[in-house]
């Protein structure tokens, strides 16, 4: 590993940009949104507590247990270039804080124009489907939009969107949930433990991670493909997009469909709230599952035309690029290298893999093949390669190239 931070070999300057940017406006901009809306959360937070110190804790307890592999997915979702873990956690915090705060003032006004437009009757029933998917995939949309301001080169492709669009969404449902768990279901354990069952294991796959995962789609759209789309069709698939995950908002706040039992829930009623749940946001479940797949397919074909050019430098032979381009043919010969040359070995071999797939990200952005940006990474790359392959027992690297 010495061998890849000698003079001369480091990796470019072109890629990966963290979330402290103090040249940008938009940090700025994000920074004293969050500071502001951090006030009145933290707040919040200290209200509920008081309510009921024992449920506060169950609800950020269990909320955790659920966020963490929710976002590890969402994470790990992108199959070859991982975001920068800053811009994620400023993704997650404005969905967290500001666009919850910003919501319930949003919320309420519109709210009470429905109610003065329809009355109480046709208030209680849809103010929260008139109001809330507007408001809401709005501010959460600006958060993306922010980081993009923030850091231009990092959403550069859907699936880049959607991380960070998906995160976003996971902050504001978990405050959201605590909102509830504290107000709506009473804020003692035995509320909590029901208000975590019906929003939560009966519905948490429906509900803002998808809504805003879709806008962060649409953002990614617009902004990823102007080499390659026009402006105009660029703008209606986000429309497009976004009325999506705007309707499937909707419908989930809306009585249409409404297949629930009636309360107090007793025996086979609370199997059928899962069913319920499902009637309302399997659907759009379904179609996310299939615009996800869709962007990982363009990932790859992307991976593959950044980097065939490259093949016989400096930077990547054809055996690594038939494993680079297989996730799991890069976890199989990781493995096949701990056992052949031991962990450091593994190790190091993941790095040239994550630095191959930097070398497209700069192949993809610079103006030529003599760029000083890509001879630098395809020189790092070399270096990687050489540090590896002095490792006893780990040359040649390229040989694992099997789908293991």
């Amino acid at each position: 590993m010495a061998v890849a931070s000698r003079r001369g070999f480091r990796r470019s300057s072109l890629h990966h940009v963290g979330f402290f940017q103090p040249r940008q406006p938009a940090f700025w901009l994000y920074v004293v949104i969050v500071v502001a809306t951090g006030v009145v959360a933290l707040g919040e937070q200290s209200f509920y507590r008081n309510i009921s110190a024992s449920g506060w804790a169950l609800s950020w307890l269990l909320l955790a247990l659920y966020a963490l592999p929710v976002f590890l997915v969402v994470y790990f979702l992108d199959l070859y270039e991982r975001e920068p873990l800053s811009l994620v956690a400023a993704a997650l915090v404005w969905g967290a804080v500001a666009a919850t705060t910003l919501s319930a003032i949003g919320n309420l006004g519109w709210g009470l124009t429905v109610a003065r437009v329809g009355g109480p009757e046709f208030a209680a029933r849809w103010t929260a489907a008139l109001t809330a998917p507007f408001v809401e995939e709005t501010l959460k949309g600006c958060g993306v939009v922010l980081i993009y301001l923030i850091a231009r080169d990092e959403i550069d492709d859907v699936m880049d969107g959607f991380v960070y669009g998906a995160v976003c969404g996971l902050g504001f449902a978990i405050v959201e949930d605590v909102f509830y768990f504290m107000s709506v279901f009473g804020g003692q354990p035995a509320g909590v433990l029901q208000g975590f069952f019906l929003r939560v294991i009966a519905s948490g796959l429906y509900s803002h991670v998808l809504y805003t995962g879709l806008v962060g789609m649409a953002i990614g759209v617009v902004v990823s493909r102007r080499a390659t789309e026009p402006l105009g069709r660029r703008l209606w698939i986000a429309a497009g997009l976004c009325a999506l995950a705007v309707f499937g908002h909707f419908l989930w706040n809306s009585p249409l469909l409404d297949f629930f039992p009636a309360e107090p829930w007793t025996g086979a009623d609370w199997l059928m709230v899962p069913v319920a749940t499902a009637v309302k946001g399997l659907p759009l479940l379904a179609f996310v599952g299939i615009a996800v797949w869709l962007a990982r397919r363009r990932e790859q074909r992307w991976l593959q035309a950044s980097l065939s050019p490259e093949v016989g430098l400096d930077g990547i032979s054809a055996e690594e690029l038939q494993v680079l381009a297989s996730p799991k043919r890069r976890r199989a010969a990781r493995a096949q290298m701990r056992r052949r040359a031991g962990s450091r070995a593994s190790s190091l071999l993941h790095r040239l893999q994550r630095e191959q797939v930097n070398l497209a990200m700069v192949a993809s952005r610079v103006p030529d093949d003599h760029d000083p940006a890509l001879m630098r990474q395809r020189e790092y790359c070399r270096s990687l390669r050489d540090a590896l392959q002095a490792i006893p027992g780990a040359a040649p690297a390229q040989t694992a190239s099997g789908d293991g």
